[in-house]
């Protein structure tokens, strides 16, 4: 079988962003022999991961963002791309649900018969504005898919309804993030944080992720111990307003934003507990990854999956509850020992090395049927 290339589409390329990782971890451990992914983005951000990329083989494109002003000539440049690239591409594989219409649309124009569209939110966006935008996007997208691939079950069912879906998990590569004490004392001494309580986050700064609440609990935790420190690592486009909440809470000295890094595997070792108040999640890979660093877990109890609980190390609290509540448990659960959590990562089927032969072996299955 000759080599079948297979373009990605995506939002963006940044470290923090949860869908970016999921196509970088399938993508570095994919059998280029067989398959290379080439991929492009709607983004004004910087695209952390493209010099990797190009070095593996892969090619990127940078389209502007999506707004309704430019959809046209979005949909111009779209079709400008397949025609330079005519038979280029086997499978397109859309991780950008509310894009899939503008793309799958012109890809079966120029006969690009295998049209994945891929779900890794169980909600059409975090603003109301953006939702009414979205609806008959996401509608017409599924319409024109051919086959539907979904992060969760939960996913799953808000973007594909009754259609049949299969799905391959936000694997990770394990190893990287297994507790390592060498690399928390040596990153916690570069930090200054030596002997501190050190809550962690790693999001986009967006409504979705909910760090205006998560301030708000560091606000109560602050109160019944002093020693705590908030790390922050992302970026977005709330980073600014997240800045203000910051300052109006009087937390500048307690607070720490650290944009998106390459090493930010390195950074689970130095926190001490995980703290992630979404107001939904496809599956929210971080989770995942704090759990294999062997993190205490702390996430909403609405509208994230279950299937995320891989350990007895995370628990869930609902959002209705008050930045108190939260406060307490995470202060009452500090005495846990650190330990790997490798094999329950590997078992639940979350280890990149595993799952990654489940998708080569499904686009070249897909292929073979075509």
């Amino acid at each position: 079988m000759s080599l079948v290339r297979v373009l990605y589409i995506l939002p963006a390329l940044n470290f923090c962003g949860g869908m970016e990782n999921y196509a970088m971890n399938y993508y570095r451990k994919i059998d280029k022999t067989r398959i290379q992914i080439d991929f492009i983005t709607h983004t004004n951000l910087e695209m952390s991961f493209k010099n990797e990329i190009e070095n593996l083989g892969g090619k990127v494109y940078q389209f502007p963002v999506f707004s309704i002003k430019n959809f046209n000539y979005i949909q111009k440049k779209i079709d400008e791309f397949f025609f330079t690239h005519k038979n280029t591409y086997s499978i397109i594989h859309c991780h950008m649900a509310n894009a899939a219409y503008f793309y799958f649309k012109i890809a079966k124009k120029y006969g690009i018969n295998i049209r994945i569209l891929h779900s890794h939110q169980p909600s059409a966006a975090d603003k109301i504005t953006h939702k009414i935008r979205n609806y008959p996007l996401l509608y017409l997208g599924n319409k024109l898919a051919t086959h539907r691939v979904a992060c969760t079950e939960l996913a799953g069912k808000f973007l594909f309804k009754n259609k049949p879906f299969i799905i391959i998990k936000n694997a990770i590569d394990a190893k990287k993030f297994n507790f390592n004490y060498n690399i928390r004392v040596e990153l916690r001494k570069k930090l200054n944080l030596e002997n501190k309580f050190v809550i962690g986050h790693i999001g986009r700064f967006c409504a979705q992720k909910n760090q205006k609440f998560l301030l708000e609990i560091f606000k109560e935790v602050l109160k019944k111990n002093k020693n705590a420190y908030l790390i922050l690592i992302g970026d977005g486009e709330d980073k600014q307003k997240i800045k203000e909440c910051i300052k109006n809470l009087n937390l500048m000295n307690k607070v720490k934003i650290i944009p998106p890094c390459e090493n930010v595997n390195d950074y689970y070792q130095a926190f001490d507990t995980f703290v992630f108040p979404s107001l939904y999640e496809g599956l929210g890979i971080v989770l995942i990854e704090a759990q294999c660093a062997g993190l205490m877990v702390y996430t909403g109890n609405e509208n994230i999956p279950k299937d995320v609980k891989v350990t007895s190390n995370l628990k869930f609290i609902s959002l209705k509850e008050s930045a108190n509540i939260w406060a307490d448990d995470i202060l009452n659960n500090t005495n846990y020992i650190r330990k790997n959590h490798y094999e329950e990562i590997k078992k639940s089927g979350y280890d990149i090395d595993n799952e990654v032969k489940i998708l080569e072996n499904y686009y070249l299955s897909l292929i073979n049927k075509s």
